[in-house]
């Protein structure tokens, strides 16, 4: 295992779990987990994908694993920016009452940029592309499968965990979920899931990251312009 890949990259999960961790104060209302275990459950969270990343990735032929690169992340960023954003307001959106629309808007604004930034941006990656695609990645080739086939799988098996994780918190987001919340949340995820694979495997973790917070950057500025006029 990689010593220096396990405390680098742990350590950079510490801004988005002190984010999120005051973020849950102001939008999880049930008292039957206490502030200290969503604190611990994070911590152990970052601690689990950190090492497992540590032990695999040195394994596959993953290189510039947490190094900065050439790759055009920025126009990776945007890609996935741009198809989100036609998911959410040209799909979604306009299946949406209003009292359904702000009620999610509220959420996302009660969570914040920072943690969506640091926590989507780090925290996820770190699960889901430093840990579980490289896993994947790995296994693929212990048993002989083509590079770019494993890869493709890789991407596509993690991609689908990271969307069908963001299930369960629907709940969180709007009381009353329709069918057409949960397809969004499903396609959407993959789709980001699938450019963030890529930027992964084709540069490094920094360049996922660079990936899924630019997505996040791009999107709050709209976000918040289309919120406020709807509250005008």
């Amino acid at each position: 295992m990689s010593w220096f890949y396990f405390i680098t990259v742990f350590l950079i999960c510490l801004p988005g779990i002190y984010f999120m961790y005051h973020s849950e104060k102001i939008y999880i209302e049930e008292d039957d987990v206490t502030d200290s275990q969503r604190l611990i459950a994070h911590g152990l969270t970052a601690l689990l994908f950190s090492t497992l990343g540590a032990y695999i990735v040195p394994k596959t032929e993953i290189t510039q694993a947490i190094e900065w690169n050439n790759i055009l992340v920025y126009g990776l960023g945007i890609i996935c920016s741009i198809g989100h954003l036609f998911l959410y307001y040209f799909y979604l959106v306009p299946k949406l009452t209003r009292k359904e629309y702000l009620e999610i808007e509220t959420h996302y604004a009660n969570t914040g940029i920072l943690s969506r930034v640091f926590y989507g941006g780090v925290l996820e990656e770190v699960m889901f592309r430093w840990g579980l695609l490289s896993l994947f990645l790995w296994l693929f080739q212990l048993i002989g499968i083509n590079d770019i086939i494993g890869g493709i799988l890789a991407i596509g098996i993690s991609s689908t965990l990271f969307a069908v994780t963001h299930l369960p918190s629907i709940k969180l987001v709007a009381s009353d979920p329709r069918t057409s919340v949960y397809v969004y949340t499903m396609i959407a995820n993959v789709w980001v899931g699938i450019i963030a694979g890529v930027a992964f495997i084709q540069g490094s973790l920094l360049a996922a990251i660079m990936v899924h917070m630019l997505f996040h950057l791009t999107w709050w500025p709209i976000q918040r312009k289309e919120y406020n006029k709807i509250l005008n």
